[in-house]
């Protein structure tokens, strides 16, 4: 005698439920969401940029050992093509770029300043006192001062080089004020550049009518990433003698270009910037012990700038409230640990 179920579905139907079932265990299982849900593969459009736009985000923590031409011909190496294709910060073509093209070596030692007035010891507004008594008037240590100007007015660093035998990169946009920078026999490396924006090499036009307060005005990025070099922008009017297109790199290319990535002091004062470029740095890629960055015209304002310096390890030990100075002082976490 046959055993009969009377709910029994019917074949065709209880087959093609059972298959709907396995399938949904299939793709909404644990163990398949971490290998590749597709979620996890839909692909990011084409213009998104990693967090840092490093090479290691691109292909992989070990691109370094690879030879430079795998990842770029050397016949392609312009900074056009940088630009355009917005290379990472440590892409080796940029920063062969900027040995080749933007970076000042230092005076050697035995060389005289050449100062406007060289019985002023220090002409800083307050931020190279303010530094020295957290660093406990170190000697031998590096700075970074963008703006550096013309290496004397209102320098953050001059004392420092020149009474504690430091030395470090001067960056300087303003074409004017950089070719004084350079007569002044300063024993640190110059750059006639500006940081960039954005964590990759770009153009920008810059109003250095007012000189200590010059600024970028516009930045100019090709938006079209044609090998023809094709864009959608306009051309730019011509250059005149205070306005006119500037370069720019992340500061970290610089630093990586010189061979420093172990800072004492970072001034930066670039009237308005100072957020934007202290986004694009890899934190983790540096050691910046000690900042002083100007406020005041920042769209965030100081508290904007202390929440970005406080997500990346630093503290806020102070402002500089002077006749030309409107800073604010951020110390390394790590090394207020030590003090």
């Amino acid at each position: 005698m046959g055993f009969t179920c009377p709910n029994r579905l019917p074949a065709l139907p209880a087959l093609l439920f059972l298959g709907l079932f396995m399938f949904t265990v299939y793709v909404y299982s644990p163990s398949n969401q971490s290998n590749g849900s597709p979620a996890q593969q839909c692909p990011q459009p084409a213009d998104a940029q990693p967090k840092f736009n490093l090479m290691e985000e691109t292909y992989g923590n070990e691109w370094d050992k690879q030879s430079a031409d795998k990842y770029l011909s050397p016949s392609y190496c312009t900074i056009e093509y940088a630009n355009t294709f917005k290379l990472q910060q440590d892409h080796p073509c940029v920063i062969q770029l900027i040995r080749e093209n933007y970076i000042g070596q230092p005076a050697p030692k035995n060389v005289p300043y050449q100062m406007d007035h060289p019985e002023t010891i220090d002409p800083s507004d307050g931020q190279s006192k303010e530094i020295l008594k957290i660093l406990k008037n170190l000697t031998n240590g590096f700075f970074i001062e963008c703006g550096g100007f013309d290496g004397e007015f209102l320098s953050n660093t001059l004392y420092m080089e020149r009474s504690l035998d430091w030395t470090g990169l001067l960056v300087e946009a303003d074409k004017k004020a950089y070719g004084q920078l350079t007569s002044r026999n300063r024993k640190a490396y110059t750059s006639p550049a500006c940081l960039s924006t954005k964590p990759y090499p770009m153009e920008v036009v810059y109003n250095g009518t007012v000189g200590a307060y010059g600024a970028i005005i516009e930045e100019k990025i090709p938006q079209s990433h044609s090998l023809k070099g094709e864009s959608n922008q306009i051309a730019p009017a011509k250059d005149t003698e205070h306005i006119y297109k500037m370069q720019c790199f992340p500061l970290y290319s610089l630093l990586l270009a010189i061979g420093r990535t172990q800072v004492d002091y970072f001034g930066l004062d670039v009237e308005g910037s100072e957020y934007k470029i202290l986004e694009t740095i890899p934190w983790h890629k540096v050691n910046i012990k000690t900042i002083t960055a100007e406020w005041n015209h920042v769209p965030g304002g100081e508290a904007g700038l202390t929440r970005l310096m406080e997500s990346n390890k630093y503290t806020k030990t102070g402002l500089i409230s002077n006749y030309y100075t409107r800073e604010v002082v951020y110390v390394r976490n790590s090394f207020l640990v030590y003090q």
